[in-house]
């Protein structure tokens, strides 16, 4: 009996001791753990990189075929303005004697005047550009060539005959002799232009681009022209004028550049704005002249003739013109000023029409005709 009730015992430990063992085996399938490592990685691209330096200047076009905007004509003994130009044909106009300096370039047809016509150099870079301008008189063969001035002051003080020519870059006046002279000008560039763009190349994979905005029309621009005055002194038979060698070149920016101030804007948009070439004269009665405003937005800013001095827009007393709601009208009075002090019944008489401001400003013309 005993003996039964002692393994009885043991039989209960045992239990018992196998109960706790599996409880402590199941409670560790649940128990995180408190020690280890774990690695995750990620791998690294690159979008790639665009090159946003886009060079791209446009140097002025001269045409050889015409004589260029810097050619000229010297008149040191007044022989034009003495005779009313009337070595030239009727309606070519030169600039008011009280203004005139002697000096004259072809501006349009028919017309001349003291300074030239501008050349421009446009930016249209995404960076700065430095221009580089060299301007050296070129001595004609035969040592006949008037004295060239060393400044404008000299005109006035020469006790020989004198001419003065100069060079405009920007602001910058640059005399010209018969040593090579060198103007420097850093001109902006415009990146607001410019945007990052999506290309699709020829095997049909894309790729980014830096492109010009569609609607990018303003850059900046330096404007070059030349200019010319001689002293009233009779010249010797023979004399002659140098010619003028001017050369433009440019480059990318240094670093550290200045940019120059100034400089004008540059509109991409065409001018577009006109008049008709030849407008019908009745034969009594106001003359109205259509104008046609073009996408640049240029309105009429002055309106001149060959026949007298003045803007036709603000002159009063029977010579002037009105510009309404798009259209110009002359009076019946005007015309028949014209038509009586007209040697060919008006068909000699050039108006020149201006439209714009500024830099920007440009002329078209237009006759009458019966």
């Amino acid at each position: 009996m005993k003996r039964t009730k002692k393994m009885a015992a043991w039989a209960l430990a045992a239990t018992m001791m196998l109960s706790s063992s599996m409880a402590v085996f199941a409670g560790s399938d649940v128990t995180l753990p408190t020690t280890g490592t774990g690695t995750v990685q990620g791998s690294g691209t690159s979008e790639g990189h665009v090159n946003k330096e886009v060079l791209n200047v446009l140097l002025p076009t001269v045409d050889a075929s015409k004589p260029s905007a810097f050619a000229y004509t010297m008149d040191p003994e007044r022989l034009i303005q003495g005779t009313d130009a009337a070595k030239y044909e009727e309606g070519v106009t030169f600039p008011a004697k009280d203004t005139d300096t002697g000096v004259y370039f072809l501006t349009a047809p028919n017309t001349y005047a003291n300074t030239s016509n501008i050349y421009q150099v446009v930016n249209k870079s995404s960076c700065d550009i430095t221009l580089t301008v060299d301007v050296q008189a070129a001595a004609s063969a035969g040592g006949t060539d008037i004295a060239l001035a060393s400044a404008i002051g000299d005109i006035t003080t020469a006790t020989v005959p004198t001419l003065y020519l100069g060079l405009k870059v920007g602001n910058t006046d640059q005399v010209i002799s018969n040593t090579k002279a060198t103007v420097t000008k850093t001109i902006a560039g415009s990146s607001s232009n410019f945007e990052i763009g999506v290309n699709t190349k020829d095997d049909g994979t894309k790729e980014y681009t830096y492109r010009e905005k569609s609607d990018a029309k303003i850059w900046k621009a330096m404007n070059i022209s030349m200019t010319g005055s001689v002293n009233k002194l009779d010249i010797a038979a023979n004399t002659t004028a140098p010619a003028v060698d001017v050369t433009w070149s440019w480059e990318k920016a240094a670093d550290n550049a200045s940019v120059d101030t100034d400089t004008v804007d540059y509109n991409a948009t065409p001018a577009t704005s006109s008049v008709p070439e030849n407008v019908t004269v009745p034969d009594s009665g106001d003359v109205t002249v259509p104008v046609t405003l073009g996408s640049d937005g240029a309105d009429l800013t002055k309106l001149e003739t060959t026949l007298y001095a003045g803007d036709m827009l603000t002159l009063g007393n029977g010579y002037g013109a009105t510009y309404t709601d798009g259209t110009i009208t002359l009076g019946a009075d005007v015309v028949a000023f014209l038509r009586d002090s007209s040697a060919d019944d008006l068909a000699g008489v050039t108006f020149t029409a201006t439209f714009g401001t500024g830099n920007d400003a440009y002329t078209t013309t237009f006759k009458f005709t019966k």
